[in-house]
């Protein structure tokens, strides 16, 4: 007998599969980690050609690019509920044992799954920067809520898929956040803080200096998340009422 989450499974990879844009983004993940294996040969290439030396650079790369995933994951769950919302389909499961609550938990704890496992994934398949289990997880936490974050914005703001394209856009900007916290003086860069991958980049950069600071900027982050999560929760449900 199928259960609720399998048959809400099934109907995802459905829509998935049959919408081109979806079925795309799911090459993005991949791709990331093509260009993150690759990396070593990469700079090797860089530097006997252009004499630049990309290596000074890897830990923004990989703190970069390993945010990436967790955001399409985010953003394929997001246009999913907004093409079950234009079929009523939400509307539909209110009233079965699932509930709107359920049907809800689902759609985000399925981008943050996969979110942390392919981070973890990245992080210790490619072993480009030295990161311990314990911190890892606590990295992977945050990236897993970051996808939580993608999702309901797009849902708490778009009406459609069309909408949601256009927000999806604006998750971008959340990403400066990295490149800041990386490249702007620490005088400045706490400008950011208010862009949840800040903490991530922090964490990062932390713990490849053995830092105890690590822990605060996991502990933070995290609350930060809920904090962010909750206020796009709230207008998601006072959009459905």
């Amino acid at each position: 007998m199928k259960t609720p989450i399998s048959v809400l499974a099934q109907s995802d990879l459905k829509l998935i599969l049959r919408d081109s844009t979806l079925a795309l983004a799911l090459f993005g993940p991949v791709g990331i980690m093509t260009i993150l294996f690759f990396l070593p040969q990469i700079e090797g290439l860089i530097l006997n050609h252009l004499d630049f030396d990309l290596t000074d650079y890897r830990l923004f790369i990989v703190s970069f690019l390993s945010l990436v995933p967790a955001m399409l994951f985010g953003m394929i769950y997001g246009f999913i509920i907004l093409d079950e919302q234009d079929e009523n389909i939400i509307q539909s499961i209110s009233v079965t044992p699932l509930r709107t609550e359920g049907y809800l938990n689902y759609k985000l704890q399925m981008p943050m799954l996969l979110g942390a496992c392919f981070f973890l994934l990245l992080i210790h398949g490619t072993n480009l920067i030295e990161l311990h289990p314990i911190t890892a997880i606590g990295i992977a936490i945050l990236v897993a809520l970051e996808a939580a974050i993608s999702t309901l914005f797009l849902v708490a703001y778009s009406g459609n898929k069309v909408e949601g394209l256009a927000f999806s856009k604006l998750l971008g900007i959340m990403y400066l956040a990295i490149p800041l916290v990386f490249f702007m003086p620490s005088t400045w860069h706490w400008l950011s803080a208010f862009l949840p991958p800040f903490w991530i980049a922090k964490a990062f950069i932390h713990s490849q200096q053995g830092s105890v600071w690590v822990w605060s900027d996991i502990i933070l982050g995290i609350l930060f998340h809920f904090l962010v999560l909750r206020f796009f929760l709230g207008v998601f449900v006072k959009r459905q009422q």
